[in-house]
């Protein structure tokens, strides 16, 4: 009876891993396939229309050398440093504003994730609209108080910013909503003894609620990071990288080499470099959080 009950295990076992088949399958030809490949095309010269050409370490020196890819990594890392932190203060203001049991709640909660079903490409162009020097909504309330608002997408100081602020508003409903979670989650009666004992507002908030939600502000912060340095849609839509590439990046380069200048083996070694950076950010974000982050 044993050696039957362990033979039908070892078959139920074999069963269930036969229905991931298909997506392992799927995985290893479509994905993995597609990263080795890449991999080894960084190091050719290949613009698809002639057979790739060997030629080593070549596209990496590139990457080393050129001003324009170190310009990209600037503003990258501009584009991060404005990004990052506001999508995490505004979508926990927002989780901790539609936290509350107030009356018709549910529909601000739905206003506030409304962005994140839109698509981002519509959100740019609509946006492209507001932020327009002569017609544009925005400059047109600025005016309203004796402001004079700038050529946003037009100047090279304020269109990064410009495309800060769209990113901030598509994504933060979907934060926010991770954020609410996070807080529903904290017992009640932690606050109440927290009041006991004399604590009130910003205390509270700052002994209680931030500590207990530092998993998920970990995970956001790992999130807002990754799509921070990926960043593509919007500046291609909202200034394709202009003006004098103030606002080009990383992945705006990579799309150029490869589908416009047919430069595969850069645009591989551009999307190596980019994982790598990645890779080594997600790493550090990982060592530190043991300092900060209250698993409890």
């Amino acid at each position: 009876m044993k050696h039957r009950s362990w033979k039908k295990k070892v078959l139920d076992t074999l069963g269930l891993y036969g229905y991931l088949v298909p997506t392992i399958v799927g995985l290893t030809i479509f994905n993995a396939g597609a990263i080795i490949a890449s991999f080894v095309i960084s190091f050719y010269r290949y613009d698809v229309l002639t057979p790739a050409k060997w030629i080593g370490l070549e596209n990496y020196q590139w990457l080393m050398n050129s001003a324009l890819f170190k310009k990209s990594i600037k503003n990258t890392l501009t584009f991060a440093v404005g990004y990052i932190p506001l999508s995490l203060v505004v979508s926990l203001l927002l989780a901790v504003l539609v936290n509350q049991k107030l009356k018709g709640v549910t529909l601000f909660r739905t206003v506030f994730y409304l962005p994140v079903v839109t698509s981002m490409v519509a959100v740019s162009l609509v946006w492209t609209w507001l932020f327009n020097a002569k017609y544009g909504l925005i400059n047109y309330v600025l005016s309203w108080f004796g402001i004079t608002g700038p050529s946003w997408l037009t100047s090279s100081e304020w269109a990064m910013w410009a495309i800060v602020v769209v990113s901030v508003w598509k994504t933060a409903g979907y934060y926010m909503v991770i954020y609410l979670a996070a807080l529903q989650n904290i017992p009640p009666e932690l606050y109440e003894a927290a009041e006991i004992d004399g604590a009130v507002g910003w205390r509270k908030f700052r002994h209680i609620t931030l500590p207990l939600i530092s998993p998920t502000t970990f995970f956001i912060l790992i999130m807002t990071t990754i799509g921070a340095l990926k960043i593509f849609e919007q500046v291609y839509v909202m200034t394709d990288g202009g003006p004098a590439n103030a606002t080009v990046t990383i992945n705006l380069l990579i799309f150029r080499n490869a589908f416009l200048y047919l430069r595969m083996g850069r645009a591989a070694a551009m999307a190596y470099f980019l994982f790598a950076a990645i890779l080594v950010v997600t790493l550090i974000q990982f060592l530190g959080q043991k300092r900060w982050v209250y698993y409890g």
